[in-house]
């Protein structure tokens, strides 16, 4: 027994070893966004007004938790090494007690590595990652009350933890799904009642919250202007499939091989775990499909399904080779990508790194920021370089961070014309973006022509200064 609990501790260790050296590479946009906006809402900006974002507060609270220990936000990618040690853990828990030890063993050694997902950008702490941890979790808890006939408390802590992922991301739904079947297949009105209760704890906090921040802006950032969109030029079919074929390689890359391995990794649960694996991964893609965009981290959300899949296909070759085979062929992607990696020289490590060298551009205009701006004096970038508000520590008056709610909000491109025209107008504005891309009719280029000229210009990037 000491030496299959050695085997998960020696997973976990390579999880976090494999993690480590991207805890100081450079922060995604959505990371520096989140971080942004939790730091905007502990300096005393109110959540979903001037401190707009789309998330639940589950995740702020933990990116203000994460920059409290320091802001300077290397702190935010120690919480993506610590949320990989805690799935790769639960993972063991949730296929050894469906399946076996050897399959518990292989999920973990298997997640500790692909689970990185290069191209699927695990080492980021994105949201889908956020929402994982306490999905997995929740799973874990209920498949051991089911499995192991323990108390009612440990489906409760399931329940906390599946209501919890929902207060990362809209589309942690996969633990409260996965836990409504186990409770559904143990046919006990006291366990649902029990989970279901549970679960609607952090959920009832959160809308408390939203409703004290106010009702209106916690539902129209949350769920009111996703679905205003809906059918729209910024949320349509083809605006889907254009998104989804833009991304579809780099998916691919991460996916292919363990999707084809985890297929014949089914027939090794009973009936029972077939349900749970079958509803744990639809609810992995329903959450994908309420994004819409198809960004590759949304991927990231069914991975742990596949590859408890995958490990059960491993488990299941009766030669010892064969297995290890098996497994090598899974994490080979991520493997292949680490060694390159290794050997490149430090710029091309830095490109081959998602956001790394451009994380690093934008400390480089960040820097010039500070120097050519007061603390309370305002900036925006044009439209979705989010980081740099977070490095460059400035605010700014416009709420919307990212391109999407420009495109799907109908208000929002006459405010941000109103803004750049306003006497409160911001002091830079940074072209990360062509404003004709923005803008196709030509408004926000002929208000940046009328009201602010060329300040300087920093890696290629122009920055317009406010005219007196």
């Amino acid at each position: 027994m000491l030496d299959r609990h050695r085997a998960v501790l020696g997973a976990v260790v390579v999880a976090v070893l494999v993690r480590l050296p991207f805890v100081f590479t450079g922060l995604s946009t959505d990371e520096g966004g989140y971080a942004y906006v939790a730091r905007q809402w502990a300096r005393g900006d109110r959540l979903y007004d001037t401190a707009w974002l789309d998330r639940p507060q589950g995740l702020l609270l933990t990116y203000r938790a994460l920059l409290a220990i320091d802001d300077s936000g290397w702190t935010i990618r120690a919480g993506m090494v610590a949320g990989g040690a805690i799935i790769t853990v639960a993972l063991a828990a949730i296929g050894w007690l469906l399946a076996g030890r050897a399959v518990g063993i292989a999920a973990a050694w298997i997640y500790a590595i692909a689970g990185l997902a290069p191209h699927l950008e695990g080492m980021t702490f994105n949201g889908e990652l956020l929402a994982s941890i306490p999905s997995t979790v929740a799973i874990a808890f209920a498949v051991w009350w089911w499995r192991r006939d323990r108390p009612l408390w440990v489906l409760a802590a399931a329940g906390i933890c599946a209501g919890l992922a929902l207060t990362m991301k809209q589309s942690g739904i996969d633990g409260l799904v996965v836990g409504l079947v186990i409770v559904a297949l143990a046919r006990s009105g006291r366990a649902a009642a029990a989970f279901l209760s549970a679960a609607a704890l952090p959920l009832l906090a959160s809308v408390l919250h939203g409703i004290a921040v106010g009702w209106h802006f916690y539902w129209t950032a949350l769920v009111g202007y996703q679905l205003s969109a809906m059918g729209g030029d910024g949320s349509n079919a083809s605006t889907r499939w254009t998104d989804l074929g833009r991304h579809a390689g780099d998916i691919a890359l991460d996916l292919t091989l363990l999707v084809l391995v985890a297929v014949l990794g089914w027939r090794r649960f009973d009936r029972g775990g077939r349900w749970l694996l079958g509803a744990w991964l639809a609810a992995g893609f329903v959450g994908i499909n309420l994004g819409g965009s198809y960004w590759p981290h949304y991927f990231v959300q069914p991975l742990p399904a596949l590859v408890l899949l995958a490990a059960a296909a491993v488990a299941g070759l009766a030669s010892p080779w064969r297995r290890r085979a098996l497994a090598a062929a899974v994490v080979l992607p991520t493997l292949v990508w680490l060694a390159a990696l290794a050997v490149m020289s430090p710029g091309r490590r830095a490109q081959a790194v998602p956001y790394d060298a451009l994380a690093a551009r934008d400390d480089r205009i960040a820097a010039v920021i500070r120097e050519s701006t007061t603390p309370d004096e305002r900036i925006y970038v044009l439209e979705s370089e989010a980081y740099l508000y977070f490095a460059a520590d400035r605010e700014s008056p416009y709420p919307y961070l990212w391109g999407k709610p420009i495109d799907k909000i109908p208000d929002a491109l006459p405010r941000l014309r109103a803004m750049l025209t306003s006497p409160q107008r911001p002091t830079l504005v940074v072209l990360d973006t062509p404003p004709g891309a923005v803008d196709p009719s030509g408004g926000i280029a002929a208000d940046l022509a009328a009201h602010y000229h060329l300040g300087t210009v920093v890696e290629g990037v122009t920055i317009l200064r406010a005219n007196p």
